[in-house]
């Protein structure tokens, strides 16, 4: 009887011990904002995590249901990009503990309603970096640093042939702001500058002049693009090239700087 017992014993602090180790290393449940963050986290951490907006969907207007705030009150961690960014969050992110919420690059840069930072490889190296000292999770920036210098490259010589031939690009909308300055380039045109704004005539008027000039070796066009208007101020010759600003279709933060780099080198080849 005295075996049992002290067997039972064992047997019952060995399983608390098991219980107490599975607790400790379970992962954190990260709730990422957008899909863009998601990719962020998983660069990281290795893991997916499914984002409280839909991949195709702008986190500058958006309206949350009952269903959504559930999700981020029962979120360990929420990642998100900020109220200036997401502010369809601000409201309810008052009410979530400051432990249980981790904001991009937090007092690193002055964002503006309507900006897109997750296209500059810049704003997501520092977003990656603080996004693995507060999960402790250790990440080397070696492949990532690597990858953005041959983009670079790449981006640079054909950058210089389009110049050669007096050549540029423009942008139904102004949202790889990020991605250009970081890379070094600059289009010659928007259709608009925002997500709500609509084309103004001045601006219509310019794109049609310099592709008359046979200034314009493509168009970048997303998710906003009205093809009737693009069509109407620029002829067919014009390559349409479509980026993926949201991130929608790319499985890796990298691949998605990739995707964009690639969009641009096909400018101007047939």
């Amino acid at each position: 009887m005295l075996v049992s017992a002290r067997f039972i014993s064992q047997m019952w602090l060995i399983c608390a011990l098991l219980s107490v180790s599975a607790i400790a290393s379970a992962a954190v449940t990260v709730l990422p904002s957008t899909h863009a963050l998601s990719l962020v986290i998983k660069e990281v951490t290795g893991d997916t995590y499914v984002p409280l907006l839909p991949a195709n969907v702008s986190p500058h207007d958006f309206n949350l249901k009952p269903s959504h705030i559930r999700r981020l009150q029962k979120a360990e961690l929420v990642v998100w990009l900020g109220p200036e960014l997401e502010p369809y969050l601000a409201k309810v992110m008052l009410h979530i503990p400051k432990h249980k919420q981790f904001i991009i690059n937090q007092g690193r840069s002055a964002l503006k309603y309507g900006e897109h930072p997750w296209t500059s490889p810049e704003y997501l190296l520092q977003g990656l970096q603080q996004l693995s000292q507060h999960l402790n999770k250790p990440w080397s920036s070696k492949a990532w640093v690597q990858q953005m210098n041959n983009l670079h490259e790449e981006l640079f010589f054909h950058r210089r042939a389009l110049q050669e031939k007096n050549q540029g690009y423009v942008v139904y909308h102004d949202g790889i702001g990020g991605f250009e300055a970081y890379f070094g380039l600059t289009h010659l045109a928007s259709f608009t500058n925002a997500d709500d704004q609509p084309p103004g005539a001045k601006q219509l008027a310019m794109i049609e002049q310099l592709a008359i000039e046979q200034k314009v070796a493509c168009i970048l066009i997303d998710h906003e693009v009205r093809p009737k208007l693009v069509n109407a101020v620029l002829k067919p010759g014009i390559k349409r090239v479509a980026i993926d600003i949201l991130a929608a279709n790319s499985s890796s933060i990298i691949g998605y700087i990739t995707q964009l780099q690639q969009a641009l080198l096909s400018c101007g080849k047939v």
